[in-house]
């Protein structure tokens, strides 16, 4: 892979042809699209600036999506001069193979903000260990699939319910993977969903959160709280965050109790917020506080 960036590949015509299918498309990092004829030209119009480091490739996957194609994820780092920080892009790319010869068809990067490039830190717990995640987990959340019990949970309407695709667990193992505050839960060394921190404001000290418990055969058992109070235990004595809130469904009680047993007070109604299986329903809204938290004899992970 890495390869392809190297100078006297990106600046040869005749190699970046031989290695790009004739009906090839990119969606660059900065939206314009790009076919083969574009892309060789840009390539070659490359400044000697352009090819002073070649980037660092990270977290390299490659999935057989079909017998004569290969799907191809990473992240390409290139470090920065002057104290700035590193550019990350996430990559990703589709090989055919055509008359012997492998040959992308197509192409997507997305720059990653400085500000999002790290990736949050592993959280122990008894049962539980919330994590970020790999390309691993790309067929652990295609296996789970989307169950419309579950997702029914999320304010979906059960009709409204799609299967989960290859594309779809890969843009979702990548926005978790980019969110410096999202993780994986993992129960018991399996996948089991995942939980993070939205609209984290360091200025007021608050956050929202939402979780998801992918798996049906361990829903209701416990784990779903013990990643709350693991992450609460995080946010509170770690990034100093003196709010969270959460809005759940009122018809969502199993979450509702979950949420209470960690600590969480209901503190109002959104009335008819949510239009699902063609009925309006409530949204809860929920918080609590660092000191409601930190008091409470069980918040510290064992």
């Amino acid at each position: 892979m890495s390869r392809r960036h190297r100078p006297d590949i990106r600046s040869s015509r005749e190699a970046v042809s031989a290695r790009l299918a004739d009906d090839f498309l990119e969606f660059g990092s900065s939206g314009r699209v790009y076919d083969k004829h574009l892309t060789i030209d840009s390539l070659a119009q490359e400044g000697p600036s352009d090819r002073v480091t070649l980037p660092e490739v990270r977290d390299f996957s490659a999935r057989m999506i079909a017998i004569d194609a290969v799907l191809v994820l990473y992240r390409s780092v290139r470090q920065a001069d002057g104290g700035l920080p590193e550019r990350t892009t996430l990559r990703s790319s589709v090989w055919k193979l055509i008359d012997g010869q492998w040959r992308m068809i197509f192409h997507h990067g997305t720059v990653v903000p400085p500000m999002v490039t790290r990736t949050a830190p592993a959280i122990p717990g008894r049962n539980v260990l919330l994590r970020t995640a790999t390309s691993d987990d790309i067929e652990a959340r295609l296996a789970l699939g989307n169950d419309p019990e579950i997702i029914q949970m999320f304010g979906v309407s059960k009709t409204a319910v799609k299967p989960m695709s290859r594309e779809k667990a890969t843009g979702w193992v990548q926005s978790i993977i980019s969110n410096p505050y999202a993780w994986v839960i993992e129960v018991n060394g399996e996948f089991a969903g995942e939980i993070r921190l939205d609209r984290v404001d360091q200025t007021d000290r608050r956050a929202s959160m939402a979780i998801g418990m992918y798996d049906a055969n361990i829903v209701g058992k416990g784990y779903g709280s013990e990643a709350i109070r693991l992450l609460l235990q995080y946010a509170f004595a770690d990034l100093d965050l003196h709010r969270i809130g959460v809005r759940v469904l009122a018809y969502n009680q199993r979450a509702i109790r979950a949420y209470e047993k960690c600590g969480f007070i209901i503190e109002g109604r959104e009335r008819e917020a949510a239009f699902v299986d063609g009925s309006w329903h409530d949204d809860v809204i929920m918080g609590i506080v660092d000191r409601e938290f930190l008091r409470q004899p069980s918040s510290t992970p064992h």
